[in-house]
């Protein structure tokens, strides 16, 4: 009753019913495998998951990421396909997944149609990180403190490490990309005076940790799920681990996406201020808690030069 409850109430928007028939949409055509247009599922189920999403969250809080910062969501898509491809290129070191029943798109078709399916995981991601947050009990903020630099130096140092490690020895340290980005850029973006999950932690805050590294799982698994019947899709070579698979991923390997979460978080926040100045991704916890604050976090002007 209460599932079909919130799931009346999740539909009440129209861009949710959108997302359901998009996802419905997506799911035939993995059964249907009718190629070349089956290859195309994947924004279909991705975009129809986000918009579904949204809607739910809208039901919930009043408020979502499409409703009331139009510009953030649709500008998480072009930063979400330059992520995927950065990952893309570690992958050229580490050899952990490849891409069957991709060979009939090559040149600027495949980068085209990975582009566009790359785009979707930011957004999803971030999107789930507000449905968590609807589920969770918000707690109010304490007086922050400053990490001390030696720390952040530290920090920064192990995301070095970690980049510098799965090149060198593949074979052994290929899980450290799954959070050498969030080591790296994390510390910069506490320096800078942006949302830094190494600063809410420094001052025991766990309240975004806690929404976007489930929110990696999640979007992990369905992406392994739909993933698992497609084609083409992706299959994994994945040394000394690879064993007991959850549809084609093995079950150690979902350890990576809770980190990747908190990757997606660091990389979103470093980036997108560039972009689009003064504004950054709508952060819950920090923005939708009990407060019920502006969706979107603007950077003070005494911080714009940092």
């Amino acid at each position: 009753m209460l599932l079909r409850d919130g799931l009346r109430k999740a539909l009440a928007s129209k861009h949710a019913r959108l997302g359901a028939g998009l996802v419905i949409v997506g799911e035939a055509l993995i059964i249907a495998r009718f190629r070349p247009l089956s290859d195309f599922y994947f924004p279909f189920v991705w975009v129809g998951y986000i918009l579904f999403l949204d809607g739910a969250v809208l039901a919930q809080r009043g408020r979502s990421l499409l409703g009331d910062s139009r510009r953030m969501f649709v500008l998480l898509f072009p930063v979400s396909c330059a992520f995927w491809w950065l990952f893309e290129l570690f992958n050229q070191a580490v050899h952990n997944w490849v891409y069957e029943g991709a060979a009939a798109w090559t040149g600027l078709w495949y980068v085209g149609i990975a582009s566009m399916d790359f785009s979707t995981v930011l957004p999803a991601v971030w999107i789930t990180a507000l449905a968590v947050d609807c589920l969770l009990k918000s707690s109010p903020r304490s007086a922050q403190s400053s990490v001390p630099r030696p720390l952040l130096l530290g920090v920064f140092s192990a995301g070095l490490l970690c980049i510098a490690l799965p090149v060198l020895f593949p074979d052994f340290a290929f899980g450290l990309i799954w959070g050498c980005m969030f080591l790296l850029l994390d510390p910069v973006n506490c320096l800078l005076g942006r949302p830094s999950i190494v600063q809410q932690l420094w001052n025991r805050d766990w309240g975004v940790v806690m929404r976007f590294a489930p929110a990696g799982l999640i979007c992990g698994f369905f992406w392994e799920s739909w993933n698992f019947w497609s084609m083409p899709k992706w299959t994994y070579s994945v040394p000394h681990v690879g064993f007991f698979h959850i549809f084609e991923m093995p079950v150690l390997g979902y350890a990576g996406y809770l980190p990747f979460g908190l990757e997606l978080f660091a990389m979103a926040n470093f980036v997108i201020p560039f972009i689009s100045p003064r504004l950054l991704p709508p952060i819950p916890v920090l923005h939708w808690g009990a407060s019920r604050e502006a969706v979107t976090h603007r950077i003070p002007a005494s911080q714009q030069s940092a």
